[in-house]
């Protein structure tokens, strides 16, 4: 599993992106640690997740995802807006 940690800064990997990722399945999971609130929804966070990923990969290979979501840990803010904390979603080549 990748994790994907999202921050002011931008998004930051604890693991080499690479195709070398994707060599024996074809897929893999991707843990996503907001550092700071996402306000947004999942799809578009996965969306934002699978750009990222793709700077990393060689001309001709994709990373995507069809927003298989296993896991969303999200609240409410004090102002009523909605934010993820943490999400683990599928991505493939």
């Amino acid at each position: 599993m990748v994790t994907i940690i999202y921050s002011k800064r931008g998004l930051s990997t604890n693991f080499p992106i690479s195709a070398r990722l994707f060599e024996q399945v074809g897929n893999t999971l991707v843990r996503v640690v907001c550092e700071s609130y996402y306000y947004g929804s999942a799809e578009s966070l996965e969306d934002l997740v699978c750009e990222y990923m793709n700077t990393f990969m060689p001309s001709g290979l994709e990373i995507y995802t069809y927003h298989v979501t296993s896991d969303c840990s999200s609240g409410i803010d004090s102002e009523g807006k909605r934010y993820i904390k943490e999400l683990v979603f599928q991505v493939l080549v």
